[in-house]
């Protein structure tokens, strides 16, 4: 049963390369950036084209590190509840048949 736990959060690891990503946080998006030589005004508009593409890849590095920890949490939390309540299987069937009889539901 915790093994079914671990290879989920290693699947999520994989899906969504956190620690991968969180190496390159501040890393261009895409690598796209700027080299320029030249006049001051070029320097300047490669240096914002930079800066530019700095925040866009922090920002979508941002939104697929804390959506994968998301879904590493639940599904860490739904391995836990599932090794919670697996000893209560056998005694579904008992107490269905119990609230029948009983006409819980109608």
């Amino acid at each position: 049963m915790q093994k079914a736990i671990v290879d989920r959060l290693k699947w999520c690891n994989e899906t969504f390369s956190i620690l991968a990503l969180a190496q390159t946080w501040f890393s261009p998006f895409k690598q796209t950036y700027s080299q320029a030589n030249g006049s001051i005004d070029v320097q300047m508009h490669a240096l914002l084209d930079n800066v530019i593409s700095r925040f866009v890849g922090f920002f979508a590095r941002s939104f697929i590190i804390f959506t994968g920890l998301f879904v590493a949490l639940l599904a860490f939390l739904s391995g836990v509840i599932f090794i919670a309540l697996w000893p209560l299987a056998p005694f579904a069937l008992p107490i269905s048949l119990v609230m029948m009889v009983a006409g819980v539901g109608k």
